[in-house]
Protein backbone atom coordinates (compact mmCIF):
# COMPACT_ATOMS: atom_id res chain seq x y z
CA UNK A 1 0.00 0.00 0.00
CA UNK A 2 1.60 3.25 -1.13
CA UNK A 3 1.58 6.36 1.06
CA UNK A 4 1.82 9.96 -0.03
CA UNK A 5 4.06 12.08 2.21
CA UNK A 6 3.10 15.70 2.61
CA UNK A 7 5.50 18.29 4.06
CA UNK A 8 4.14 20.82 6.53
CA UNK A 9 5.95 23.92 7.75
CA UNK A 10 6.19 24.29 11.51
CA UNK A 11 7.82 27.45 12.85
CA UNK A 12 9.38 27.26 16.30
CA UNK A 13 10.42 30.44 18.13
CA UNK A 14 13.41 30.53 20.46
CA UNK A 15 16.21 32.66 21.94
CA UNK A 16 14.46 33.76 25.13
CA UNK A 17 15.80 36.73 27.04
CA UNK A 18 14.96 38.18 30.40
CA UNK A 19 13.89 41.80 30.41
CA UNK A 20 15.68 44.10 32.82
CA UNK A 21 13.51 45.58 35.59
CA UNK A 22 12.59 49.23 35.20
CA UNK A 23 14.89 51.82 36.73
CA UNK A 24 14.38 52.20 40.43
CA UNK A 25 12.78 48.76 40.81
CA UNK A 26 14.66 45.93 42.48
CA UNK A 27 15.18 42.77 40.47
CA UNK A 28 13.19 39.74 41.46
CA UNK A 29 14.82 36.44 42.31
CA UNK A 30 12.79 34.56 39.69
CA UNK A 31 13.37 34.96 35.96
CA UNK A 32 10.58 36.54 33.96
CA UNK A 33 8.79 34.60 31.24
CA UNK A 34 11.05 34.20 28.20
CA UNK A 35 10.20 36.13 25.07
CA UNK A 36 10.71 34.24 21.80
CA UNK A 37 12.91 36.07 19.33
CA UNK A 38 13.93 35.40 15.76
CA UNK A 39 17.70 35.94 15.34
CA UNK A 40 18.84 38.82 13.13
CA UNK A 41 22.31 37.32 12.63
CA UNK A 42 23.77 33.87 12.16
CA UNK A 43 25.63 32.93 15.31
CA UNK A 44 29.27 32.07 14.70
CA UNK A 45 30.84 29.47 16.98
CA UNK A 46 34.50 30.10 17.66
CA UNK A 47 35.47 26.46 17.09
CA UNK A 48 35.98 24.06 14.18
CA UNK A 49 32.80 22.84 12.54
CA UNK A 50 33.71 19.24 13.43
CA UNK A 51 33.59 20.02 17.14
CA UNK A 52 30.36 22.00 16.83
CA UNK A 53 28.70 19.10 15.03
CA UNK A 54 30.09 16.58 17.54
CA UNK A 55 28.31 18.45 20.34
CA UNK A 56 25.15 18.69 18.22
CA UNK A 57 25.31 14.93 17.74
CA UNK A 58 25.54 14.38 21.50
CA UNK A 59 22.61 16.72 22.07
CA UNK A 60 20.41 14.80 19.63
CA UNK A 61 21.39 11.39 20.98
CA UNK A 62 20.68 12.51 24.54
CA UNK A 63 17.22 13.48 23.29
CA UNK A 64 16.61 9.95 22.06
CA UNK A 65 17.22 10.57 18.36
CA UNK A 66 18.95 7.99 16.17
CA UNK A 67 21.38 9.35 13.58
CA UNK A 68 21.57 7.99 10.06
CA UNK A 69 24.90 7.56 8.25
CA UNK A 70 25.77 10.53 6.00
CA UNK A 71 28.43 10.69 3.31
CA UNK A 72 29.02 14.39 3.91
CA UNK A 73 30.38 14.84 7.47
CA UNK A 74 29.04 18.40 7.58
CA UNK A 75 25.46 17.09 7.91
CA UNK A 76 23.63 15.13 10.58
CA UNK A 77 20.28 13.46 9.91
CA UNK A 78 18.06 11.61 12.35
CA UNK A 79 15.59 8.87 11.60
CA UNK A 80 11.91 9.69 11.49
CA UNK A 81 10.10 9.55 14.80
CA UNK A 82 6.33 9.39 15.19
CA UNK A 83 5.17 12.54 16.93
CA UNK A 84 1.38 12.17 16.91
CA UNK A 85 -1.15 9.73 15.50
CA UNK A 86 -4.45 10.41 13.82
CA UNK A 87 -4.22 14.18 13.26
CA UNK A 88 -6.59 15.87 10.86
CA UNK A 89 -5.04 17.78 7.93
CA UNK A 90 -6.91 19.36 5.02
CA UNK A 91 -10.06 17.60 6.14
CA UNK A 92 -8.47 14.15 6.04
CA UNK A 93 -7.52 11.97 8.99
CA UNK A 94 -3.78 11.16 8.74
CA UNK A 95 -2.01 8.00 9.75
CA UNK A 96 0.42 10.04 11.84
CA UNK A 97 2.80 13.02 12.12
CA UNK A 98 6.51 12.25 11.85
CA UNK A 99 9.49 14.39 12.90
CA UNK A 100 13.17 14.26 12.09
CA UNK A 101 16.13 16.66 12.45
CA UNK A 102 18.64 17.84 9.90
CA UNK A 103 21.77 19.58 11.20
CA UNK A 104 23.85 21.49 8.67
CA UNK A 105 27.34 22.66 9.60
CA UNK A 106 29.14 25.39 7.68
CA UNK A 107 32.87 25.99 8.20
CA UNK A 108 33.88 29.65 7.91
CA UNK A 109 37.49 29.37 9.06
CA UNK A 110 39.67 27.02 11.09
CA UNK A 111 37.99 28.16 14.34
CA UNK A 112 34.72 29.58 13.05
CA UNK A 113 31.58 27.67 12.14
CA UNK A 114 27.82 28.01 11.81
CA UNK A 115 25.39 25.26 12.74
CA UNK A 116 21.77 25.32 11.58
CA UNK A 117 19.22 22.85 12.95
CA UNK A 118 16.11 22.13 10.88
CA UNK A 119 13.04 20.44 12.29
CA UNK A 120 11.43 18.47 9.48
CA UNK A 121 7.83 17.29 9.64
CA UNK A 122 5.69 15.13 7.43
CA UNK A 123 2.16 13.77 7.63
CA UNK A 124 1.47 10.30 6.21
CA UNK A 125 -1.91 9.53 4.62
CA UNK A 126 -3.14 6.13 3.52
CA UNK A 127 -3.80 5.93 -0.21
CA UNK A 128 -6.75 3.57 0.28
CA UNK A 129 -9.49 3.34 -2.30
CA UNK A 130 -12.98 4.00 -0.99
CA UNK A 131 -15.56 1.33 -1.97
CA UNK A 132 -19.32 1.77 -1.62
CA UNK A 133 -21.55 -1.30 -1.79
CA UNK A 134 -25.19 -1.83 -2.61
CA UNK A 135 -26.77 -2.91 0.62
CA UNK A 136 -29.10 -5.39 -1.05
CA UNK A 137 -27.00 -6.97 -3.77
CA UNK A 138 -23.53 -6.49 -2.26
CA UNK A 139 -22.16 -5.21 -5.56
CA UNK A 140 -19.73 -2.25 -5.85
CA UNK A 141 -21.61 0.84 -6.98
CA UNK A 142 -18.90 3.54 -6.52
CA UNK A 143 -15.11 3.62 -6.08
CA UNK A 144 -12.92 6.68 -5.12
CA UNK A 145 -9.11 6.81 -5.08
CA UNK A 146 -9.19 9.37 -2.26
CA UNK A 147 -5.49 10.15 -1.79
CA UNK A 148 -4.38 9.84 -5.42
CA UNK A 149 -5.95 13.18 -6.40
CA UNK A 150 -4.74 14.76 -3.15
CA UNK A 151 -1.18 13.60 -3.80
CA UNK A 152 -1.24 14.95 -7.35
CA UNK A 153 -2.46 18.30 -6.05
CA UNK A 154 0.37 18.57 -3.52
CA UNK A 155 3.00 17.58 -6.10
CA UNK A 156 1.77 20.29 -8.43
CA UNK A 157 2.51 22.92 -5.78
CA UNK A 158 6.29 22.35 -5.80
CA UNK A 159 9.07 19.91 -6.47
CA UNK A 160 10.41 18.03 -3.40
CA UNK A 161 13.86 19.60 -3.55
CA UNK A 162 13.27 22.60 -1.30
CA UNK A 163 16.42 22.06 0.73
CA UNK A 164 18.64 21.03 -2.18
CA UNK A 165 21.10 23.59 -3.48
CA UNK A 166 19.99 23.21 -7.10
CA UNK A 167 16.84 21.98 -8.80
CA UNK A 168 18.74 19.03 -10.22
CA UNK A 169 20.63 18.30 -7.00
CA UNK A 170 18.62 15.80 -4.97
CA UNK A 171 19.92 16.04 -1.39
CA UNK A 172 19.92 12.86 0.74
CA UNK A 173 17.25 14.22 3.09
CA UNK A 174 14.73 14.88 0.29
CA UNK A 175 11.93 12.34 0.16
CA UNK A 176 11.00 11.54 -3.44
CA UNK A 177 7.41 10.65 -2.60
CA UNK A 178 6.44 13.98 -1.07
CA UNK A 179 7.59 17.58 -0.52
CA UNK A 180 9.45 17.64 2.80
CA UNK A 181 10.43 21.03 4.18
CA UNK A 182 12.38 21.97 7.30
CA UNK A 183 12.23 25.07 9.47
CA UNK A 184 14.85 26.32 11.92
CA UNK A 185 14.42 24.89 15.41
CA UNK A 186 15.55 27.95 17.34
CA UNK A 187 15.02 26.33 20.72
CA UNK A 188 17.33 23.42 19.92
CA UNK A 189 19.88 25.81 18.41
CA UNK A 190 19.74 27.80 21.65
CA UNK A 191 20.34 24.60 23.66
CA UNK A 192 23.37 23.83 21.50
CA UNK A 193 24.71 27.36 21.91
CA UNK A 194 24.43 27.17 25.70
CA UNK A 195 26.12 23.77 25.61
CA UNK A 196 29.06 25.13 23.62
CA UNK A 197 29.38 28.61 25.13
CA UNK A 198 28.44 28.22 28.79
CA UNK A 199 31.31 25.92 29.60
CA UNK A 200 33.45 26.55 32.70
CA UNK A 201 36.53 28.69 32.16
CA UNK A 202 39.83 27.09 33.09
CA UNK A 203 42.17 29.10 35.31
CA UNK A 204 45.79 28.14 34.69
CA UNK A 205 48.03 28.71 37.69
CA UNK A 206 51.58 29.74 36.86
CA UNK A 207 53.53 27.06 38.76
CA UNK A 208 56.10 25.79 36.30
CA UNK A 209 54.15 26.56 33.14
CA UNK A 210 56.32 27.44 30.21
CA UNK A 211 56.80 31.20 29.78
CA UNK A 212 56.95 33.26 26.63
CA UNK A 213 60.08 35.12 25.64
CA UNK A 214 60.50 38.71 26.77
CA UNK A 215 58.87 40.75 24.02
CA UNK A 216 59.58 44.17 25.54
CA UNK A 217 62.30 45.01 23.00
CA UNK A 218 59.99 44.06 20.12
CA UNK A 219 57.04 46.16 21.22
CA UNK A 220 55.97 48.95 18.96
CA UNK A 221 55.19 52.30 20.64
CA UNK A 222 51.53 51.78 19.74
CA UNK A 223 51.44 48.81 22.16
CA UNK A 224 51.69 50.90 25.32
CA UNK A 225 48.93 52.54 27.33
CA UNK A 226 48.93 56.31 26.77
CA UNK A 227 47.22 57.52 29.95
CA UNK A 228 50.50 58.60 31.58
CA UNK A 229 50.94 61.30 28.90
CA UNK A 230 47.55 62.94 29.51
CA UNK A 231 47.17 66.04 31.68
CA UNK A 232 44.05 64.60 33.35
CA UNK A 233 44.86 60.93 33.47
CA UNK A 234 41.57 59.66 34.88
CA UNK A 235 38.51 61.88 34.32
CA UNK A 236 36.03 59.27 35.71
CA UNK A 237 33.38 60.11 33.14
CA UNK A 238 30.97 57.19 33.64
CA UNK A 239 29.00 56.41 36.78
CA UNK A 240 27.59 52.97 37.55
CA UNK A 241 23.89 53.24 38.37
CA UNK A 242 22.99 51.63 41.69
CA UNK A 243 26.53 51.83 43.08
CA UNK A 244 25.87 55.05 44.99
CA UNK A 245 24.03 53.26 47.82
CA UNK A 246 27.17 51.17 48.45
CA UNK A 247 29.52 54.15 48.72
CA UNK A 248 30.31 54.02 52.42
CA UNK A 249 33.54 53.39 54.37
CA UNK A 250 34.43 49.74 54.86
CA UNK A 251 32.03 48.39 52.22
CA UNK A 252 33.28 45.28 50.42
CA UNK A 253 31.81 44.28 47.05
CA UNK A 254 32.72 40.99 45.37
CA UNK A 255 32.18 40.81 41.62
CA UNK A 256 31.93 37.33 40.08
CA UNK A 257 33.12 37.79 36.52
CA UNK A 258 33.48 35.97 33.23
CA UNK A 259 37.21 35.96 32.53
CA UNK A 260 38.81 37.66 29.55
CA UNK A 261 36.38 40.48 28.76
CA UNK A 262 36.82 44.21 28.27
CA UNK A 263 33.59 45.21 29.98
CA UNK A 264 33.91 43.78 33.50
CA UNK A 265 37.32 45.25 34.47
CA UNK A 266 36.29 48.55 32.83
CA UNK A 267 33.13 48.72 34.95
CA UNK A 268 35.03 47.90 38.14
CA UNK A 269 37.41 50.71 37.19
CA UNK A 270 34.44 53.08 36.88
CA UNK A 271 33.30 52.05 40.36
CA UNK A 272 36.80 52.64 41.77
CA UNK A 273 36.84 56.09 40.13
CA UNK A 274 33.48 57.02 41.58
CA UNK A 275 34.43 55.88 45.09
CA UNK A 276 37.76 57.77 44.94
CA UNK A 277 36.08 60.97 43.75
CA UNK A 278 33.64 60.64 46.64
CA UNK A 279 36.64 61.01 48.96
CA UNK A 280 36.79 57.36 50.02
CA UNK A 281 39.84 55.14 50.10
CA UNK A 282 39.64 52.35 47.53
CA UNK A 283 41.26 48.93 47.36
CA UNK A 284 40.86 46.89 44.18
CA UNK A 285 41.37 43.15 44.63
CA UNK A 286 42.52 41.22 41.55
CA UNK A 287 42.96 37.49 40.95
CA UNK A 288 46.71 37.84 40.38
CA UNK A 289 49.27 35.72 42.28
CA UNK A 290 50.43 37.46 45.45
CA UNK A 291 54.06 37.04 44.36
CA UNK A 292 53.31 39.76 41.76
CA UNK A 293 52.38 42.25 44.52
CA UNK A 294 55.79 43.95 44.56
CA UNK A 295 55.62 44.59 40.80
CA UNK A 296 52.07 45.92 41.13
CA UNK A 297 53.04 48.26 43.96
CA UNK A 298 56.06 49.51 42.01
CA UNK A 299 53.84 50.23 39.03
CA UNK A 300 51.26 52.09 41.14
CA UNK A 301 54.06 54.37 42.39
CA UNK A 302 55.49 54.92 38.88
CA UNK A 303 54.60 57.32 36.08
CA UNK A 304 53.19 54.47 34.00
CA UNK A 305 55.72 54.98 31.19
CA UNK A 306 56.50 52.26 28.64
CA UNK A 307 59.46 51.14 30.73
CA UNK A 308 57.20 50.89 33.78
CA UNK A 309 54.67 48.85 31.80
CA UNK A 310 57.42 46.51 30.62
CA UNK A 311 58.53 46.02 34.24
CA UNK A 312 54.97 45.13 35.29
CA UNK A 313 54.51 42.63 32.46
CA UNK A 314 57.85 40.93 33.12
CA UNK A 315 56.29 38.89 35.93
CA UNK A 316 55.68 35.19 35.34
CA UNK A 317 51.91 35.63 35.67
CA UNK A 318 51.77 37.86 32.60
CA UNK A 319 54.25 35.83 30.53
CA UNK A 320 52.85 32.31 30.87
CA UNK A 321 51.76 30.88 27.55
CA UNK A 322 48.37 29.63 28.74
CA UNK A 323 46.69 32.97 29.43
CA UNK A 324 43.23 32.36 30.90
CA UNK A 325 41.85 35.92 30.91
CA UNK A 326 43.00 37.01 34.36
CA UNK A 327 46.09 38.61 32.78
CA UNK A 328 44.19 40.46 30.07
CA UNK A 329 44.80 43.90 28.62
CA UNK A 330 41.63 45.03 30.42
CA UNK A 331 43.10 43.96 33.79
CA UNK A 332 46.33 45.78 32.98
CA UNK A 333 44.22 48.82 32.06
CA UNK A 334 42.43 48.58 35.43
CA UNK A 335 45.77 48.61 37.27
CA UNK A 336 46.80 51.63 35.22
CA UNK A 337 43.57 53.44 36.16
CA UNK A 338 44.39 52.81 39.83
CA UNK A 339 47.87 54.26 39.24
CA UNK A 340 46.38 57.35 37.58
CA UNK A 341 43.99 57.91 40.49
CA UNK A 342 46.91 57.72 42.91
CA UNK A 343 48.83 60.19 40.76
CA UNK A 344 45.85 62.55 41.10
CA UNK A 345 46.09 62.38 44.89
CA UNK A 346 43.45 59.76 45.65
CA UNK A 347 43.95 56.94 48.13
CA UNK A 348 43.85 53.86 45.90
CA UNK A 349 45.51 50.45 46.35
CA UNK A 350 45.57 47.17 44.46
CA UNK A 351 45.89 43.82 46.20
CA UNK A 352 46.99 40.69 44.29
CA UNK A 353 45.26 37.96 46.28
CA UNK A 354 45.64 34.78 44.21
CA UNK A 355 48.21 32.02 44.66
CA UNK A 356 50.17 29.54 42.54
CA UNK A 357 50.94 27.13 45.37
CA UNK A 358 47.44 25.81 46.17
CA UNK A 359 44.36 24.64 44.34
CA UNK A 360 40.75 23.79 45.16
CA UNK A 361 39.37 24.85 48.53
CA UNK A 362 42.89 25.44 49.89
CA UNK A 363 43.47 28.00 47.16
CA UNK A 364 40.25 29.85 47.97
CA UNK A 365 40.98 29.82 51.69
CA UNK A 366 44.37 31.38 51.06
CA UNK A 367 42.88 33.98 48.70
CA UNK A 368 40.37 34.93 51.41
CA UNK A 369 43.15 35.34 53.99
CA UNK A 370 45.03 37.71 51.68
CA UNK A 371 41.92 39.83 51.12
CA UNK A 372 41.10 39.86 54.85
CA UNK A 373 44.65 40.91 55.73
CA UNK A 374 44.38 43.86 53.35
CA UNK A 375 40.94 44.71 54.75
CA UNK A 376 42.31 44.71 58.30
CA UNK A 377 45.11 47.05 57.23
CA UNK A 378 42.65 49.45 55.50
CA UNK A 379 39.29 48.90 57.23
CA UNK A 380 37.78 52.17 55.97
CA UNK A 381 38.48 51.51 52.29
CA UNK A 382 35.80 50.53 49.81
CA UNK A 383 36.95 47.08 48.64
CA UNK A 384 36.14 46.04 45.07
CA UNK A 385 37.21 42.41 44.65
CA UNK A 386 37.14 40.91 41.15
CA UNK A 387 37.31 37.13 40.71
CA UNK A 388 35.83 34.27 38.71
CA UNK A 389 32.28 33.61 39.84
CA UNK A 390 33.08 30.12 41.15
CA UNK A 391 35.09 31.88 43.89
CA UNK A 392 32.46 34.47 44.80
CA UNK A 393 29.17 32.54 45.07
CA UNK A 394 27.98 31.85 48.62
CA UNK A 395 27.23 28.21 47.87
CA UNK A 396 29.43 25.28 48.81
CA UNK A 397 30.19 22.76 46.09
CA UNK A 398 30.60 23.01 42.33
CA UNK A 399 30.21 20.60 39.41
CA UNK A 400 33.78 19.37 39.67
CA UNK A 401 33.94 19.16 43.49
CA UNK A 402 31.06 18.72 45.92
CA UNK A 403 33.28 19.77 48.82
CA UNK A 404 34.59 22.97 47.23
CA UNK A 405 34.42 25.97 49.61
CA UNK A 406 34.67 29.29 47.74
CA UNK A 407 36.55 32.35 48.90
CA UNK A 408 33.30 34.18 49.61
CA UNK A 409 32.31 31.72 52.36
CA UNK A 410 35.41 32.75 54.32
CA UNK A 411 34.94 36.46 53.70
CA UNK A 412 31.28 36.57 54.75
CA UNK A 413 32.22 35.29 58.20
CA UNK A 414 34.48 38.30 58.84
CA UNK A 415 33.23 41.18 56.68
CA UNK A 416 30.13 43.05 57.77
CA UNK A 417 27.52 43.72 55.07
CA UNK A 418 29.47 41.95 52.33
CA UNK A 419 27.76 42.34 48.94
CA UNK A 420 28.31 39.78 46.18
CA UNK A 421 27.36 40.56 42.59
CA UNK A 422 27.29 38.29 39.57
CA UNK A 423 27.85 39.80 36.15
CA UNK A 424 24.74 40.21 34.00
CA UNK A 425 25.65 40.23 30.33
CA UNK A 426 24.53 39.75 26.75
CA UNK A 427 25.91 37.23 24.27
CA UNK A 428 29.39 38.04 23.01
CA UNK A 429 33.02 36.96 23.11
CA UNK A 430 35.74 36.49 25.70
CA UNK A 431 39.31 35.27 25.90
CA UNK A 432 39.61 31.99 27.74
CA UNK A 433 41.05 28.48 27.95
CA UNK A 434 39.27 25.22 27.29
CA UNK A 435 40.10 21.56 26.89
CA UNK A 436 39.56 20.02 23.48
CA UNK A 437 38.42 16.40 23.10
CA UNK A 438 42.04 15.23 22.85
CA UNK A 439 42.82 16.88 26.24
CA UNK A 440 44.80 19.63 24.54
CA UNK A 441 44.32 23.00 26.20
CA UNK A 442 43.75 25.90 23.83
CA UNK A 443 43.50 29.54 24.93
CA UNK A 444 41.90 31.87 22.41
CA UNK A 445 38.88 34.06 21.68
CA UNK A 446 35.72 32.12 22.51
CA UNK A 447 32.00 32.71 22.27
CA UNK A 448 30.04 33.19 25.48
CA UNK A 449 26.28 32.88 25.84
CA UNK A 450 24.49 33.67 29.12
CA UNK A 451 21.90 31.44 30.71
CA UNK A 452 18.44 32.88 31.45
CA UNK A 453 19.41 33.84 35.01
CA UNK A 454 22.16 36.31 34.04
CA UNK A 455 21.05 37.23 30.53
CA UNK A 456 20.32 40.86 29.69
CA UNK A 457 19.74 42.68 26.44
CA UNK A 458 22.77 44.25 24.76
CA UNK A 459 21.29 47.75 25.15
CA UNK A 460 20.86 47.36 28.94
CA UNK A 461 22.65 50.28 30.64
CA UNK A 462 25.57 49.55 32.95
CA UNK A 463 24.37 49.34 36.52
CA UNK A 464 23.79 47.31 39.68
CA UNK A 465 20.53 45.43 40.33
CA UNK A 466 20.10 44.25 43.90
CA UNK A 467 17.89 41.27 44.64
CA UNK A 468 15.41 41.39 47.54
CA UNK A 469 17.20 38.39 49.05
CA UNK A 470 20.15 36.09 48.40
CA UNK A 471 19.40 33.92 45.36
CA UNK A 472 19.94 30.17 45.05
CA UNK A 473 23.40 30.67 43.52
CA UNK A 474 24.56 32.78 46.45
CA UNK A 475 24.52 36.30 44.98
CA UNK A 476 22.98 39.51 46.30
CA UNK A 477 22.48 41.05 42.88
CA UNK A 478 23.86 41.64 39.40
CA UNK A 479 26.38 43.99 37.83
CA UNK A 480 25.03 44.54 34.31
CA UNK A 481 27.74 45.28 31.74
CA UNK A 482 26.02 44.69 28.36
CA UNK A 483 27.38 42.63 25.46
CA UNK A 484 30.79 41.11 26.17
CA UNK A 485 33.83 41.56 23.94
CA UNK A 486 37.13 39.74 24.27
CA UNK A 487 40.15 41.31 25.91
CA UNK A 488 43.35 39.68 24.69
CA UNK A 489 46.28 38.85 26.99
CA UNK A 490 48.25 41.93 28.00
CA UNK A 491 51.41 40.44 26.47
CA UNK A 492 49.81 40.17 23.02
CA UNK A 493 51.54 42.55 20.64
CA UNK A 494 48.36 43.33 18.74
CA UNK A 495 44.60 43.21 19.00
CA UNK A 496 44.15 45.73 21.81
CA UNK A 497 42.97 48.85 20.00
CA UNK A 498 39.21 49.53 19.85
CA UNK A 499 38.52 52.45 17.50
CA UNK A 500 35.10 54.05 17.73
CA UNK A 501 34.05 52.26 14.56
CA UNK A 502 35.00 48.84 15.92
CA UNK A 503 32.51 46.72 17.89
CA UNK A 504 33.29 46.85 21.58
CA UNK A 505 34.77 50.35 21.54
CA UNK A 506 33.46 52.80 24.14
CA UNK A 507 30.39 54.45 22.73
CA UNK A 508 30.10 52.04 19.81
CA UNK A 509 26.70 50.46 19.16
CA UNK A 510 26.11 47.00 20.57
CA UNK A 511 27.12 44.46 17.92
CA UNK A 512 25.08 41.51 16.80
CA UNK A 513 26.42 38.00 17.45
CA UNK A 514 27.82 37.64 13.93
CA UNK A 515 29.64 40.96 14.18
CA UNK A 516 31.45 40.42 17.43
CA UNK A 517 34.79 39.31 16.08
CA UNK A 518 37.83 40.60 17.95
CA UNK A 519 41.05 41.20 16.09
CA UNK A 520 42.95 37.96 15.51
CA UNK A 521 45.69 36.82 17.81
CA UNK A 522 47.73 33.61 17.78
CA UNK A 523 46.18 30.82 19.83
CA UNK A 524 48.08 29.80 22.95
CA UNK A 525 48.17 26.03 22.78
CA UNK A 526 49.58 23.32 25.01
CA UNK A 527 50.81 20.13 23.33
CA UNK A 528 48.89 16.91 24.01
CA UNK A 529 51.99 15.41 25.61
CA UNK A 530 51.64 17.86 28.48
CA UNK A 531 48.02 19.04 28.74
CA UNK A 532 46.93 21.36 31.52
CA UNK A 533 45.37 19.95 34.63
CA UNK A 534 41.80 20.78 35.56
CA UNK A 535 40.01 20.31 38.82
CA UNK A 536 36.95 19.51 36.75
CA UNK A 537 36.97 16.45 34.50
CA UNK A 538 37.59 17.15 30.83
CA UNK A 539 34.37 17.48 28.83
CA UNK A 540 34.73 14.07 27.19
CA UNK A 541 37.09 12.34 29.58
CA UNK A 542 36.32 10.63 32.91
CA UNK A 543 39.54 11.74 34.60
CA UNK A 544 41.39 15.02 34.93
CA UNK A 545 44.45 15.34 32.67
CA UNK A 546 47.94 15.95 33.97
CA UNK A 547 49.47 19.39 34.35
CA UNK A 548 51.89 21.08 31.98
CA UNK A 549 55.11 20.75 33.90
CA UNK A 550 54.32 20.10 37.57
CA UNK A 551 52.37 21.94 40.19
CA UNK A 552 50.36 23.95 37.64
CA UNK A 553 46.66 23.08 38.01
CA UNK A 554 43.93 24.75 35.99
CA UNK A 555 40.77 25.51 37.93
CA UNK A 556 37.41 25.82 36.18
CA UNK A 557 35.39 28.95 36.61
CA UNK A 558 31.64 28.54 36.76
CA UNK A 559 29.62 30.20 34.01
Amino acid sequence: MRRALVGLILLLAGCARNARPADGVEATSKAEAPEPETPHYEHIFMMPVERSLAEASKLLKEGGWVLQPMEDPKFLLTEWKSAQLGTKSWGYMSDGDHIRYLVAGEPLAERQSIVRIFRMRRVAFSNDAEFRYDGKTGEIVQKHLVMEQFEQLMRARGAPVTLAQQATDIAPWVELDGAIQGTRDLKLERDLTLRLESRPSLETLTGTLRLTRDDSLARDPSFYLKRWRQEVQEPCERKVAGFQSLLRPGQMVLVGEQLGTREVPATVGDMACEAAQAGLGVTVGLSIPDKEQARVDAYLASKGSPADQDALLHGDFWRKQQQDGRGSRAVMELIDRARALRAAGHKVSVVAFDTDTNNGSARDARMARTVLNAHSARPQDVFLVLAGNAHTRLVTGVDWSKDFVPMSKHLVESVRDLKILEVGYAQGRRWGCDLEPNNEMVCNVMGITPGPRVEIRPETPVGIRMLPELDDEGFHGFLDVGALTASLPAIALRGHDAPESEPGAPGAPAPGPAQMVDRPAPAMRAKPAAPANSEAPAPTQPAAPAATGTGAPAQPQKQ
